[in-house]
């Protein structure tokens, strides 16, 4: 009978702790957008609740739309645990960094997608399975909502067409969508993990076998006018992620980065926003030559020799 009652008072404390922290993330959210005039809208997508922010000025237009990053960039096993049963990590970033940036766009459509539980309050009564956030942060069902959010956001709007941006794993999921849609105009990454697989080869982040990757998008994705944004400092997603990805499009002229000096994976980024974001992905070749990057061969696991890091 006491382990009854202990249980349950434990349970009863990790629930409010749980509401506790989402509400200060949620706080942390509205304290960025809300100078950037954007209004906080739940979108029912498929299975999960996606929580946005927008600012929509103008129908029968464009939209800008950024794409959150992955909530854990250490391991994916921190995000895995369960206590008594109940999820044991919120879901949310403690840094939205791809919230930062959006908060900086001037564009007059804008919107910010979080990820599947994130900014969700008691997350276990929301569908909601730390293998989300963790190695099925890709899975078929996550791109689908937000596939359905798209669609949302189009029905709602009158949106003509997308400008589509991802911080971290963000940016595999925008690239997925720009693959598969014939709405997307750009796409811009910013630290953007566009090839999971590779990087969990070198940084351990797992990423399940089921999870659908940019990477296998290769001659739809060629077409699309894209740039690409790579933190010199970024020791999480480093330039080896990026060739790897440039080799699995092949040949294209859409395709372009740019190796942002003093920025890692998550600082350096927001500041300089307002001017990268100026750069216009194009399908052309650039009058500037871009920054070298370090050879693919400096980077562990690299793709030159034939390996595959299919599950």
């Amino acid at each position: 009978m006491k382990y009854i009652i202990l249980s349950s008072f434990v349970s009863l404390l990790i629930l409010s702790a749980c509401g506790t922290e989402t509400e200060l993330h949620q706080q942390t959210a509205s304290h960025i957008a809300r100078p950037a005039f954007m209004v906080e809208r739940i979108i029912k997508a498929g299975q999960f609740d996606i929580n946005g922010w927008e600012r929509m000025h103008k129908r029968n237009a464009p939209a800008t739309i950024y794409i959150e990053g992955d909530t854990v960039t250490s391991t994916a096993s921190q995000n895995d645990f369960k206590l008594d049963g109940l999820l044991g990590i919120d879901a949310t970033r403690t840094n939205p960094v791809g919230l930062h940036l959006a908060s900086r766009d001037l564009s007059e459509n804008l919107s910010y997608l979080s990820r599947p539980c994130q900014y969700v309050k008691f997350p276990e009564k929301k569908d909601c399975n730390p293998k989300y956030w963790g190695a099925d942060r890709f899975a078929p069902e996550v791109i689908e909502a937000y596939q359905l959010a798209l669609d949302d956001v189009a029905a709602r709007w009158d949106i003509t067409d997308f400008h589509l941006v991802g911080f971290n794993g963000g940016a595999n999921i925008a690239a997925v969508l720009a693959a598969t849609r014939n709405d997307v105009s750009t796409l811009r990454t910013v630290a953007g993990d566009l090839n999971p697989e590779f990087v969990d080869n070198v940084k351990n982040i797992p990423v399940s076998s089921n999870a659908v990757l940019a990477v296998d998008y290769g001659s739809k994705l060629a077409s699309i006018p894209q740039h690409h944004f790579i933190g010199a400092a970024d020791d999480i997603v480093t330039p080896g992620t990026y060739h790897s990805y440039r080799q699995a499009i092949g040949l294209s002229d859409c395709i372009h980065y740019s190796l942002i000096q003093d920025a890692d994976h998550t600082r350096g980024w927001v500041e300089k926003w307002p001017q990268l974001r100026n750069v216009e992905p194009q399908c052309a070749v650039l009058h500037e030559p871009e920054t070298p990057l370090p050879p693919l061969a400096d980077f562990p696991g690299n793709f030159n020799k034939g390996k595959s890091f299919k599950k």
